[in-house]
Formats: C-alpha cells, structure tokens, sequence
C-alpha cells in the first residue's frame, strides 16, 4: 500500500514547501500540482502562496513531452489539463501534449483521505 496513510504509517514527515520550519499536510487540500510534480505545504495561505506565482517558486520541471528538467519563466508555454498546469519547454511540446494529451500521462496517481486498495497498484519502486 503506498499514498499518505503508508507515510503516516512509517512516522514520516514531509516540511512544508513554502515554509519548511513547518510540517506539510499530506491532504489534497494542502497540495498543488505542475507537471509531474507534487508541492506539499502546512496551510492554505502557503498554498495561496505558490498558486499565485508558481513560476516564481517551483524551481525545475520535467516537461511531460520531452522529459527533460528544465526551469521555467513566465515566457514557457502552459496549459491546464484535468485540474493540473503543465508548462513546456517550447510550443513544439505544447502542440503535441494539446493533440494527445492522456499519451504523456504518468501513471495515475492521487492523493485521497481512503486507505488505497490492497495488493500492487504500481511497479515496485515508484510512488
């Protein structure tokens, strides 16, 4: 079994990204997605933080078509999809990612307040 309850389970503590004096709550509430990446944070005004420029504060990225890290700026394209900004290296990745974009999902991942389902839902080894 893997998601928060496992972590909870195994007394691990994520620090909040905003401000890592704090522990982060591992809640989808307190959480914000760019790309592939997930940002944990302590409260909603840490959150409301990052939202309002997360450019600012993401740091690198992996551009879902490339999968290259890259750092983006307020020049990279973006797109929403499915509650989720992805930024790009270029408008090349943005047009491919904008014609199929479920062909550059990684595997579903979510973050929910229920235990997850017994027996293997991902390769051993990621998360």
């Amino acid at each position: 079994m893997g998601g928060p309850h496992a972590i909870e389970r195994k007394g691990l503590v994520f620090a909040c990204y905003m401000d890592p004096s704090k522990p982060a709550k591992l809640d989808p509430a307190y959480t914000a997605r760019l790309n592939y990446e997930t940002y944990l944070f302590a409260d909603s005004t840490a959150r409301a933080l990052f939202l309002g420029d997360p450019v600012l504060y993401c740091g690198p990225l992996t551009d879902p078509v490339s999968r290259r890290r890259f750092r983006p700026d307020d020049s990279s394209p973006s797109v929403p999809h499915e509650g989720v900004v992805y930024y790009f290296e270029g408008y090349d990745q943005l047009e491919l990612f904008a014609e199929d974009p479920e062909a550059f999902r990684l595997p579903a991942y979510t973050m929910s307040s229920a235990p997850a389902p017994s027996g293997p839902t991902r390769p051993r080894g990621t998360l």
